[in-house]
């Protein structure tokens, strides 16, 4: 009897394997072009990237909806600064990786001590680095089919540009003295007619933020103590936040720290936030509203109630009395 409980349950635990490993090794193909990689199996979840039709996608999970996969390499992730040094995670626990700038989006994985990263640019406080296997972002499950292990994925052919060859006079080609001239290309080969290549202006590089050594603070953030940058380049790209009615007035995006209590918004009124940030008179019973904040609902609704010093992009938006703070760095007090 013992026997034969042992030879079912190893039999059960081969094929739980097998069926793992088949799912880890399981590949979607993209349907259609420009099809979004979200953050979260959500559709109102962040755009973290693109994907064109016929790209092919590891899939790890996979439902009637959504299909969760590892991110393709022209998606950019991003970890805090603070725990990225030479090139590799520097921190004694795991640290989160988001799928942008800021501790409002989503959490798409995380990185443990000393894991190897490919820094791809900064924002602020934030570094932007290269996708990780251990990361997963989510497609529409109508937008890919399943293809078998055997599938090659077609070559994308790039075609190669000729370089000019300077002939001097009385060449074989007929050229003239400094004159960049094409190699003559193969009998029955039809050349199109030459077109002059558009400018390509370059983007100016934007120079890191200063740092003030004498602010620090505890961060509440992605990791243990860290230091704080009070002021983070004033210059940076930076976008407002989806379904602001905004003014027409210059000063949109400044930046700007404020300090209160994290409160629920008045539902008396109508508000641009579930979560509005107040400050006390010295009895601590009635309060004035300083600002609204608006980032990742999860995470605010965690720091209720707290005294916070919250820093990032204000916007002020049409009908309302009070702006929209957009945090970048939460510090409880």
């Amino acid at each position: 009897m013992k026997r034969w409980l042992v030879m079912m349950i190893t039999i059960v635990g081969l094929c739980l394997s097998g069926v793992a490993q088949t799912a880890d090794l399981t590949r979607v193909k993209v349907l259609k072009n420009n099809c979004n990689l979200r953050a979260k199996a959500l559709v109102t979840s962040e755009v973290v990237g693109q994907v064109s039709e016929n790209d092919i996608l590891t899939a790890k999970t996979m439902d009637k909806d959504w299909v969760e996969v590892v991110p393709p390499a022209n998606v950019d992730l991003w970890v805090l600064g603070d725990y990225v040094k030479d090139g590799a995670i520097n921190c004694s626990q795991k640290v989160n990786v988001r799928a942008g700038a800021g501790i409002n989006f989503n959490i798409v994985g995380q990185l443990p001590q000393g894991e190897k990263v490919e820094v791809r640019g900064t924002l602020a406080e934030w570094v932007k680095i290269a996708p990780s296997p251990a990361c997963s972002l989510w497609i529409s499950r109508s937008l890919v089919s399943e293809v078998p292990l055997t599938y090659v994925e077609p070559a994308k052919l790039d075609l190669a540009k000729a370089e000019p060859v300077s002939v001097g006079g009385g060449s074989a080609f007929g050229g003239k003295p400094g004159l960049p001239m094409a190699p003559p290309a193969p009998a029955g080969t039809v050349v199109p007619p030459s077109k002059p290549e558009p400018e390509v202006k370059q983007p100016i590089p934007l120079p890191p933020p200063a740092r003030n050594a004498a602010s620090v603070s505890r961060r509440i953030a992605d990791g243990a103590v860290a230091p704080v940058v009070t002021t983070p380049a004033q210059d940076a790209v930076f976008f407002p936040p989806p379904g602001l009615d905004l003014v027409a007035a210059t000063g949109q995006g400044r930046w700007r720290e404020v300090e209160g209590r994290l409160r629920p918004k008045d539902f008396f009124f109508r508000a641009p936030s579930d979560f509005r940030l107040v400050k006390y008179d010295g009895s601590d019973k009635s309060s004035e509203t300083i600002c609204f904040v608006k980032g990742n609902h999860a995470q605010l609704e965690a720091l209720m109630y707290r005294h916070l010093i919250v820093s990032g992009r204000e916007y002020w938006v049409k009908r309302q009395k009070y702006p929209v703070l957009v945090p970048e760095r939460i510090v409880m007090k």
